[in-house]
C-alpha cells in the first residue's frame, strides 16, 4: 500500500476519536486476525500438524527477533517526551522487566529478567530449533520481506510507525496469539514455561496497544496526521496478511518441497 491509497479515505474528515474507534474496528476484523492459516493452525489442519508448528516457529522467529528494533525506531521519530516514556517502559518490558501478568509463580520465576527474544528463543529450543538448524534452514523470502519492510515502515514517521505498530500490530497480536496458543496446547506437547512468550504477550499486549492508541489519539490532530496513521496500520496489517498466505503455503506443501517435514520433531 502507498500512501496515496489512502489519501482520499473519509477517515480524513472524521473526528479523531471515531477515526481512531474506526480503525481498530478494521484491524480486529482484518484477515490478519481471521485467516485460514490461523483457523488451521488452531485445528491441526495441516497434512503434518507437529512440522507446521515448528516451521511457524523457526519463520515467526525471523521477524519476532526484531521487535526492539521496531520500537526503538517509532520511539525515535516521537517529539512528545511524555509519548517517548510511555513506549520506553514498554520497550523496558521487552528486555526483561517486571511484569503484571497471571502466570502460576513457578512459571513467572522463569520469565522475570528474561528478554522477550529470549522467551521465543526458548520456545524455539523446545522444538530443537538451534543454532546448527537455523543454519541448515534459513529464513523464507517472505519473513526476511516482512521484518524489513515492517522495519522501515517504523522508521518512516511517528504518525505511520504509531500506526504500524500499534493499532496495525499490538491491537491485534493478543487476538492472534490466542488462536496459536490453542494450536500449541492442543497440537504439541509444550510446557507452559516452553511456550511462555504467548501466554506472556496475550495479556501484555493488550496494556501495550493501550499506551499505543493513547499515543495515536494524541497524533490524530491533522488530516495529514490520520492519513498517516491509517497507512501505517493498513500497511502492517498487508504485510502481515502476506506472510499467512505464505505460512498457509508452505504448511500445505509437502516434504519434498520442504525438507523440513522430512526431519524429526520433538513436537
Amino acid at each position: 500500500m502507498e500512501p496515496s491509497d489512502v489519501t482520499h479515505e473519509p477517515f480524513r474528515e472524521v473526528a479523531k476519536d471515531d477515526f481512531i474507534d474506526a480503525l481498530c474496528e478494521e484491524a480486529c476484523s482484518s484477515a490478519a486476525v481471521h485467516h485460514p492459516y490461523l483457523k488451521a493452525f488452531q485445528n491441526g489442519d495441516f497434512p503434518d500438524p507437529q512440522r507446521a508448528i515448528r516451521d511457524f516457529a523457526l519463520e515467526y522467529g525471523c521477524y519476532s527477533a526484531a521487535f526492539t528494533r521496531y520500537l526503538n525506531a517509532v520511539i525515535g521519530n516521537l517529539d512528545n517526551e511524555r509519548h517517548r516514556k510511555i513506549l520506553q517502559h514498554n520497550l523496558a518490558e521487552e528486555h526483561g522487566n517486571a511484569h503484571d501478568v497471571a502466570l502460576p509463580p513457578a512459571v513467572l520465576a522463569t520469565v522475570e529478567g528474561q528478554p522477550h527474544a529470549q522467551l521465543f528463543r526458548r520456545f524455539q529450543q523446545a522444538l530443537n530449533i538451534n543454532d546448527a538448524y537455523r543454519r541448515a534452514h534459513p529464513p523464507s523470502a517472505a519473513s526476511l520481506q516482512w521484518r524489513d519492510r515492517f522495519a522501515r515502515l517504523c522508521e518512516s514517521n511517528a504518525c505511520a510507525g504509531v500506526g504500524a505498530i500499534g493499532i496495525g500490530t499490538e491491537l491485534i497480536v493478543s487476538r492472534i496469539y490466542q488462536q496459536i496458543l490453542v494450536g500449541l496446547q492442543q497440537h504439541s506437547k509444550l510446557t507452559l514455561t516452553q511456550r511462555v512468550f504467548f501466554d506472556l504477550h496475550s495479556e501484555c499486549d493488550d496494556q501495550h496497544a493501550s499506551d499505543l492508541l493513547e499515543i495515536a489519539r494524541s497524533l490524530a490532530t491533522t488530516p495529514e496526521a490520520r492519513e498517516q496513521i491509517a497507512y501505517g496500520a493498513r500497511a502492517a496489517i498487508r504485510m502481515r496478511v502476506a506472510f499467512w498466505d505464505a505460512m498457509l503455503e508452505r504448511a500445505n506443501e509437502t516434504s519434498s518441497r520442504h525438507p523440513i517435514a522430512s526431519e524429526t520433531s520433538p513436537v
